[in-house]
């Protein structure tokens, strides 16, 4: 579908739909990663177990999902893995040594010629490639040695929701499959996602409460913060909010938060803040009272677990279902996108429409 034909198809539904729509189509799409994309994961995972680090290529949403599975390989896999440099490879010309790499490019579209440069030239070098797309017969998909297709469906809404969590289980799954001494991620965690997602798409009317807030004051400032395994999720969120709201989002990890940024809060200066059941939970409460003296308008997104150690406060908290500490990201996701959605319509957007963006970004 070209950019014409795509707003054209999107102007004439309800605003926001189309992004509602493959939202809820999220625990289906889940459910399809976890069954289809095992066999070609068991096989990466197997010579993935050779390599002496990884190297991962995307951009926009891809990149958020990347940075969770950052996380995942480094702890679960035991991978040292950082994000690629694209313009390295196709600005430069300087790219780095792969040739002992797992070199992983993601993109919804497949059209990303920067990320298929990536991994063009890690294949030159003898390294071994995986490439995760929603379009079969993509730039992506012909490049890479490996390929994942995440079966999606097409993702007309301009805002990535399926294709993010889906990117993010091939993740988990990938690193749950390379499992090494590290954090453990059993394949029952992982089969319990899409219900949790399911379960929690029934809580979008408290959602739609929350962000009725923010749209009523209204607020045009967000700081998202996250920490660990769920700081990816925070800059999903806060790319989500920019794509659909028009508002400045940015994220932080509560532990760079500290360093300067909270310099920044006042009173009326909104904060999303993701309470995971981890390591980091201890660190990211530290912060709630610090952020109220300064008059911080708050509000949290938490896991249960997370949430028995919530401090009373004039602040509004939802309880995401996520069991495992490092699966809940793929929820706090999940949580931002019907967030996104209802703040973007109670101040008079339409999500679905493009304001200036195309939903296929090419760079090179």
């Amino acid at each position: 579908m070209s950019e014409v034909e795509h707003t054209a198809a999107n102007a004439a539904s309800a605003p926001g739909s189309l992004m509602r729509r493959e939202i809820y189509e999220q625990p289906a799409v889940l459910g399809r990663v976890l069954r289809a994309a095992g066999p070609i994961l068991d096989t990466v995972a197997a010579r993935a177990k050779s390599c002496a680090l990884a190297m991962l290529a995307a951009r926009g949403s891809s990149d958020n999902a990347s940075t969770y599975g950052r996380y995942l390989l480094e702890s679960v896999a035991g991978l040292p893995t950082s994000l690629a440099a694209p313009s390295l490879y196709t600005l430069y010309g300087a790219p780095p040594r792969l040739n002992h790499a797992l070199v992983v490019g993601v993109s919804q579209s497949g059209a990303a010629a920067d990320v298929a440069r990536v991994v063009a030239e890690a294949r030159r070098q003898g390294a071994l490639t995986l490439g995760v797309t929603n379009v079969a017969g993509s730039l992506l998909a012909e490049t890479a040695e490996h390929v994942v297709l995440l079966d999606a469906g097409v993702e007309r809404a301009l805002a990535a929701t399926k294709t993010v969590t889906a990117q993010c289980m091939v993740y988990a799954m990938l690193a749950a499959r390379m499992a090494g001494a590290g954090l453990a991620l059993p394949p029952s965690a992982l089969e319990d996602v899409p219900a949790q997602v399911a379960s929690l798409l029934d809580r979008a009317d408290d959602i739609a409460r929350m962000a009725g807030l923010w749209a009523a004051r209204p607020v045009q400032r967000v700081a998202v913060l996250g920490r660990g395994f769920a700081y990816g999720a925070a800059q999903e969120i806060a790319l989500k909010l920019k794509e659909t709201c028009f508002v400045t989002a940015e994220a932080y990890s509560p532990a760079d938060f500290q360093h300067g940024p909270l310099a920044m809060i006042e009173p009326g200066y909104a904060v999303l803040l993701l309470l995971n059941h981890d390591a980091t939970l201890e660190t990211s409460l530290a912060l709630i009272e610090p952020l109220r003296q300064r008059g911080a308008d708050l509000m949290v997104l938490t896991t249960a677990d997370a949430a028995a150690r919530l401090p009373a406060g004039h602040f509004s908290a939802l309880t995401v279902d996520a069991k495992h500490p490092l699966l809940s990201p793929i929820s706090f996701i999940v949580a931002g996108q019907l967030f996104a959605l209802a703040w973007s319509l109670a101040c008079g957007h339409n999500p679905d429409l493009s304001r200036g963006l195309n939903k296929v970004t090419v760079t090179l």
